[in-house]
């Protein structure tokens, strides 16, 4: 891999089974704001040269076999905000910068830090041999004064009392302020929400760019944040079903990925809840499908493009999360799309953890016709869930709208032929030309699959984004966005 000529490069994705070093050479093109190497059987060590990237806002090294330790020269970076190293053989303390305060960092088991969901480092042998000479002469002075010790005693337990109930805070995700309101600010609940409620003009109708069946979502602009979506729940939603909201809070502070909705702060006192999240620019995937000019603008490419990042949002929080998470309400709805068109997973609110020692099993829920009937009479919640959603998700954006009850037909046929496919595509969109159906066809029998009534003989996640991983769908030289260069 050769890319040391492009030092004009803002942009690099490459996700294509490279298996050599980082080169250390890529520090020299300094005008980076994204670099993602994901997905790769990249070896050795992250390049400590990548610190010379001083404009770099988004790191991706996930999926890769990277080992030994993330560089210190990494504390550097002030302009980089999203670092996912997830699946790799790291080791060792992350830096000390605000990159790697909420980092992903998931099956990296050398990984050590005073982070949330990291173990502590160790400390040197000579700390340790410090701290037991120390310890040596309070118990001397515990001899000698016995005043003195019970003090230093008493003191030591209100500090386990105060870390304990600092751990439980950071695990519940909840900061209550004086005047009774939860959140993960800096600032108080209760200054953030009036903030937005001034950016709103009350939550005034001009600033709402959508609403459903329980939240009104509003397009807000915060000195700190610039543009943000923040979702308000309705009260009547909010009485009827009090542990949604903060369901929503603990999954998307625990998950951090390209293709889900980074959740940027909450605010929540009795009647009035808001989630602070990214703005997506182009809204929800259902509202474009649903344009007769916005959904000619999606074509066939950045179709199987929005798939692939369902599906690789959907493997993160199945294989990647500890424990793992299942949406249960993967729609076109809750498909966000930004200015370039890439994938954000949205709305988590019915999310379930799938933890070892809970039954799984749950009341019914999700948006009818995506989810499977089996559900509907065991109850039990499990990741072939989401894979039966996806299935039906990947055939209604293919043929831009959802196929109804074609879907238990399509669930017992063995086989998918080529010239069955124009059933399947939007008739508003160019018929493809031979490269591209050929990647059509794969996916609709991939889609297929996840339709089958028996949840174990549906494919995983993981095995479905690998499947996808691999496949060039990618639109001809002269229909690419010609600011962005390519290097292989």
């Amino acid at each position: 891999m050769c890319i040391v000529d492009f030092v004009h490069l803002f942009q690099l994705n490459l996700s294509n089974k490279f298996g050599q070093k980082i080169p250390k050479e890529t520090g020299r093109i300094r005008q980076f704001n994204v670099l993602d190497l994901s997905y790769n059987l990249l070896v050795g060590e992250i390049p400590p040269q990548l610190a010379n990237l001083k404009v770099l806002v988004n790191l991706n090294l996930s999926h890769n076999d990277l080992s030994r330790r993330i560089p210190t020269e990494f504390e550097s970076l002030t302009g980089l905000q999203d670092v996912v190293l997830s699946s790799n053989k790291l080791e060792g303390p992350i830096p000390n910068s605000k990159a790697f305060i909420n980092p992903s960092l998931e099956g990296n088991k050398g990984i050590c830090g005073n982070v949330a969901g990291l173990h502590p480092c160790e400390r040197p042998a000579s700390v340790v041999s410090k701290h037991s000479m120390e310890k040596g002469r309070k118990l001397t002075l515990i001899i000698v004064l016995p005043v003195m010790g019970g003090l230093v005693l008493l003191c030591v337990s209100f500090g386990v009392l105060f870390m304990c109930n600092k751990k439980r805070r950071v695990r519940d995700v909840e900061r209550r302020d004086d005047d009774g309101w939860l959140s993960i600010s800096m600032l108080d609940g209760k200054a953030l929400y009036r903030d937005i409620s001034n950016a709103t003009e009350e939550f005034d109708a001009k600033f709402c760019i959508g609403q459903g069946g329980h939240r009104s979502v509003y397009k807000v602009i915060l000195p700190l944040l610039g543009n943000i979506a923040v979702k308000r729940l309705h009260s009547s939603f909010q009485n009827t079903h009090p542990k949604s909201f903060m369901n929503e809070v603990r999954v998307l502070t625990g998950i951090k990925h390209r293709n889900i909705v980074n959740l940027y702060d909450y605010c929540s006192k009795a009647q009035h809840s808001l989630l602070v999240d990214e703005y997506v620019e182009r809204g929800s995937l259902s509202n474009i499908l649903s344009g007769e000019v916005e959904s000619k603008k999606l074509d066939l490419f950045k179709r199987v493009n929005i798939i692939k990042g369902v599906a690789f949002a959907l493997s993160y929080m199945h294989q990647d999360c500890s424990p793992p998470i299942v949406h249960r309400d993967i729609s076109i709805s809750n498909v966000l799309l930004d200015s370039e068109y890439e994938t954000r997973v949205a709305d988590f609110g019915i999310a379930k953890l799938l933890k070892p020692d809970s039954s799984d099993c749950t009341a019914f829920a999700g948006t009818y016709g995506y989810v499977a009937h089996v559900l509907a009479y065991t109850m039990k919640v499990t990741k072939m869930c989401d894979v039966y959603s996806f299935g039906v998700l990947s055939l209604e954006i293919i043929k831009g709208k959802h196929l109804g009850e074609y879907i238990t037909i399509l669930a017992n046929s063995s086989t998918i032929e080529p010239e069955q496919l124009s059933d399947f595509l939007d008739d508003r969109l160019t018929y493809p030309e031979d490269r591209v159906k050929e990647v059509l066809v794969f996916i609709i029998k991939l889609a297929c699959s996840c339709l089958l009534e028996t949840p174990k003989s549906r494919p995983t996640m993981h095995f479905i984004s690998h499947k996808l991983l691999s496949m060039d769908a990618s639109p001809p030289t002269h229909q690419r966005n010609p600011h962005v260069r390519r290097a292989i």
